[in-house]
């Protein structure tokens, strides 16, 4: 059985598919984000400077550095995120419509020119109509065939590509090419017979709408039943193999959140193909897709959901670590946010205490020098400058020129005593910090 089903398939483009599936997304979506910082190189999301570079440095824990390399991850994160998306859905919609490519015109029906469903006597897309006098117009009118208009096409074809009517055409000259010609006539008009005989028996008929061209290999079924029980035991090989894939998978990814998708697209496609395979008429399924997909037979509408069942299984195992976000990174971050919390309040903590400590170190240096500056301009209340004197006793014992020394020493730290405290009290000013701070630059830069 499971070589019967290898040889159905044809060929490997279902292993590629799903190789292709585990690599390709993750390369093609890392090269196009890539290409986008190129460019909009103001995109790209700036990682955060380290404070020390010297690998001999103990390093320092930063939290404000912490915040800023969460954040970048985030918006990295981010931004694979939507690359990885716009990637997955449109190899997606490649993947489905070269498989649906690939079956364009290779049924029975297509074959013999005719549509899937207009067939008047076809008992997979319609039961005992309830009006036979519209089913008899249609006939009259050529939009269904019954078993003679069946028939009397099969003939009109038959006349038109049966090989010893036809010449070869004009430009084959040499034998080989006369004969290579000959040969795809002949297979392509023992394909059409194979068509006819198959659709003009009415339990082979139904056997092929349900299984495809592999019915012809079957010699020993002859009724529906057995047919239908061949048809399961050849699908049991494909659902096996993805019943056994899913529980590897979710074996060694026990924390994918995807498993959960997985297994229920599984199953719907189960659901779907039963109630395809078990239909004696036409079902909402088969109506849906067959407008959708017209002149398709309902095999392929169920090689078409398999196709999209490994499709959709490849997208949730790719696409759930971007919807769900990894436990360990998950844990990282709480616990970030846990440790920088407090510190938060530390920190306002702290400002608010050196807010205090600088009002609490203005009022100590105004109290010192408030026997300097409590009289605006210098002088005592007798009227002599406070500021620039000594006591009488002591200027007695000092000659002249000790006397001019003495104030001037004592002008110059009074001088530099006022302007400390001016300093002070322009740093505790919010408003006078600043042009503290660029006049302190600008003399610097001046020196």
């Amino acid at each position: 059985m499971a070589s019967a089903y290898i040889a159905h398939l044809g060929d490997l483009s279902t292993l590629f598919s799903f190789v292709g599936w585990w690599f390709l997304p993750g390369y093609v979506s890392s090269t196009v984000l890539g290409i986008f910082y190129r460019i909009f190189p103001a995109r790209r999301p700036k990682a955060p400077e380290r404070g020390s570079t010297n690998p001999d440095e103990k390093p320092i824990y930063n939290p404000i550095h912490e915040l800023q390399k969460s954040e970048y991850d985030r918006r990295a994160r981010r931004h694979h995120s939507i690359a990885h998306g716009l990637v997955i859905g449109l190899y997606l919609g490649y993947t489905l419509i070269v498989d649906y490519q690939k079956q364009t015109g290779s049924n029975y029906y297509s074959v013999l020119g005719i549509q899937s469903n207009s067939l008047a006597f076809n008992s997979t897309t319609q039961s005992v109509p309830e009006n036979l006098n519209t089913v008899r117009t249609q006939i009259i009118q050529g939009d269904l065939l019954d078993e003679a208009g069946l028939k009397s096409h099969w003939r009109r074809v038959a006349r038109s590509f049966h090989p010893d009517k036809l010449n070869p055409p004009a430009g084959l000259r040499t034998e080989i090419e006369i004969a290579e010609w000959k040969g795809n006539v002949e297979a392509k008009f023992i394909r059409m017979r194979e068509a006819y005989e198959t659709l003009n028996d009415n339990t082979k008929r139904w056997a092929y709408d349900r299984f495809g061209p592999m019915i012809l290999q079957w010699k020993n079924c002859i009724t529906l039943r057995e047919y239908l029980i061949e048809g399961i035991k050849n699908t049991c090989p494909f659902y096996g193999f993805s019943f056994s894939s899913l529980l590897v998978i979710g074996t060694l990814r026990k924390t994918d959140a995807g498993t959960f998708w997985r297994w229920t697209i599984m199953l719907l496609v189960i659901g779907l193909e039963a109630m395809i395979l078990t239909s004696t008429s036409l079902t909402r399924v088969s109506l849906v897709l067959s407008r959708i997909f017209p002149n398709r037979a309902p095999f392929e509408h169920i090689e078409l959901l398999r196709q999209f069942f490994i499709a959709s299984s490849c997208v949730a195992t790719q696409i759930s670590g971007i919807i769900y976000s990894v436990p360990e990174e998950m844990n990282k971050n709480r616990s970030l946010e846990k440790a920088i919390e407090p510190m938060l309040g530390l920190v306002d903590q702290v400002q608010e205490y050196s807010s205090l400590a600088n009002v609490e170190l203005i009022k100590l240096m105004f109290n010192d020098l408030h026997p300097i500056i409590r009289s605006p301009s210098g002088k005592d209340k007798s009227g002599n400058d406070s500021l620039n004197t000594i006591p009488e006793a002591e200027a007695n014992q000092l000659s002249q020129d000790q006397s001019v020394e003495v104030q001037k020493v004592i002008s110059d730290v009074k001088n530099k005593m006022l302007d400390t405290f001016c300093d002070l009290k322009l740093q505790s000013d919010p408003n006078g910090q600043a042009a503290w701070i660029q006049a302190i630059r600008s003399k610097d830069s001046t020196e």
